[in-house]
Parts: structure tokens; C-alpha cells; sequence
């Protein structure tokens, strides 16, 4: 039977929500386009999901915050462009009653972007079935690593990642499943992602679930921090088996909200706690 820790809610996996989205095999009609702003947070976390399936109990409160502008960009009639703009606030806090570390490390707070990404889709198959390829760029975080509290906003790498996907629509319903490989520079371990998605529209709202699976590689070697001083926060190996829902309502058919959320099956240095991510949307053209 599957442990009650597996239904914690995880931010990656919320932020996820959005990229699941960039993975459709749908493009964007010539000039049309898609803008949404999007918030999302931990309010705090003390234990992290280990590698061996034991927590990890860290010496501190840690919390994640993000505010992440999205955009898409029909360049041509089969190709659009991608944008995500992470602007990202990570705290280490108040001490954790449940720590057995005598020496817990000093707090502190980090703000800047995160890993902006860019990313191009091209559809090369329409009809009954569509088939797309994307390539997504992630680009290093920009605020500086703090070392002392093991704070940082991002991946201190470049992430490069091309993917295949195919799916279909049906009026009121859609699926699609894409598959990908992440290749992540700086001595951070490669990756292999894929997932899914189905929804149906039920008024003005189309109700989805999708699920998400990130399996690292285990070829890289940057060592994370030690305790005291761990957070946990982009460190390597990081991995999941996600599974979530999202909705999006349609207040006008160019203006809408979403909400998202997700938990995993199975997951490894990443936070245990529950996530929100809500985020408004705006989009024109076909």
C-alpha cells in the first residue's frame, strides 16, 4: 500500500503543471500567443524525501516562493517560442524542534531568477494525430550561491532538454504524452523525463490530470551541503513520480485562472510540504 507521505503536495511539481502544458503537441496559429503569471509557494518544510526512502530531517525551516511569468509565441504556423521568468524567494528559518543537531548553521534569505528557460516547439504532424518536437534551454540561476546557509534561487547550471510528444483532441476532451532527456551541465547529473496529460471541459472550465516522472541519471558529481547547513534546495539527483490535477476557468475566452497541484508517487531530495500554485492568464489569436 501506498504511504500517506507520498500524497504530500510538492512545489516542483506544481511549477510543472505549466511546463506539462508546454509539452502538448499543439502550436500556437502565426502571432497568436498565450501570457500567464503564476504564484507559487511552500510556506515551510523540515524534512526532505531520501534517497533511501527514509526522511531527511534538516536543522531548519526551509520555504519556497516564486512568482513565474509564462509566455508562448506563435512564430510561424508550426512553430512557437517559450519563455518562463522565475523570480524566486527561498528562506532557511526558525530552528526545528525535531533536529538532533546541536550546531544548526545560521538562517538567511535569498531572492533573484531562477532558471529562466526558453524553448521552441515545432508541430510536424497535424490531423488526427499530432506529433511535436520541443527544445527547452534553461539557463544558470543569477543570484549567487550562499554557502554559509545553503541558500540558493536555482540550478547553477545550464539545462538542455529536447523532447518528443503526441496527442489528441476531441471537442470537449485531449490527451497527450510526451518523452525527454535532460541533459544538465556543471557536473549536475543528466535526467530522462516523460509524462501525460488528459482533460475534459466541463463549462467553462477544463479539468485535467497529469502526471510527471524526472529519473536522474546518477552520473554527476556536485556534492550537496552538509548538515547543518543543508536545505536541500537544487541539489542533484533531485527526482520525482508525479501524479496531479489542474483546472483552468475561462472567465472570458481570452482571460482565465488556474490552479494546480500535485504529489508523488515517488520522489528523492525534494521537499515534503504542501504547495499552492495559482496563476491568471491571458491569451490572443487562434
Amino acid at each position: 500500500m501506498m504511504q500517506i507521505k507520498h500524497f504530500y503536495f510538492i512545489l516542483f511539481l506544481l511549477t510543472i503543471a505549466t511546463w506539462a502544458e508546454a509539452q502538448s503537441p499543439w502550436a500556437r496559429a502565426k502571432g497568436g500567443g498565450y501570457a500567464q503569471v503564476s504564484w507559487n509557494f511552500i510556506p515551510t518544510y523540515t524534512n526532505l524525501f531520501g534517497e533511501d526512502g527514509n526522511d531527511i530531517v534538516l536543522a531548519r525551516e526551509v520555504s519556497e516562493r516564486s512568482l513565474q511569468l509564462y509566455g508562448e509565441y506563435g512564430l510561424g504556423k508550426k512553430t512557437t517560442l517559450m519563455l518562463a521568468l522565475p523570480y524566486v524567494w527561498n528562506e532557511r528559518g526558525e530552528v526545528n524542534p525535531e533536529s538532533k543537531l546541536v550546531n544548526i548553521g545560521p538562517g538567511g534569505e535569498i531572492s533573484g531568477l531562477g532558471n529562466t528557460t526558453i524553448g521552441l516547439k515545432h508541430q510536424f504532424l497535424s490531423g488526427k494525430l499530432a506529433m511535436a518536437g520541443n527544445l527547452r534551454v534553461q539557463l544558470p540561476a543569477s543570484a549567487t550561491y550562499q554557502p554559509e546557509n545553503d541558500l540558493r534561487t536555482g540550478y547553477d547550471a545550464m539545462t538542455i532538454i529536447p523532447s518528443v510528444s503526441a496527442g489528441m483532441g476531441f471537442g470537449i476532451t485531449y490527451w497527450y504524452a510526451y518523452g525527454g532527456y535532460g541533459y544538465r551541465t556543471n557536473d549536475y547529473t543528466h535526467f530522462v523525463t516523460f509524462g501525460g496529460e488528459a482533460g475534459l471541459k466541463v463549462g467553462k472550465v477544463w479539468v485535467a490530470a497529469f502526471t510527471e516522472s524526472i529519473i536522474p541519471m546518477e552520473n554527476g558529481s556536485v556534492q550537496p551541503a552538509k548538515e547543518p547547513f543543508y536545505t536541500g534546495l537544487f541539489v542533484d539527483n533531485q527526482g520525482w513520480v508525479s501524479y496531479g490535477l489542474k483546472a483552468s476557468w475561462a472567465i472570458r475566452p481570452s482571460l482565465g485562472i488556474n490552479f494546480s497541484g500535485a504529489g508523488a508517487a515517488w520522489a528523492q531530495n525534494v521537499p515534503k510540504s504542501p504547495g499552492v500554485g495559482l496563476g491568471i492568464w491571458y491569451r490572443w489569436g487562434a
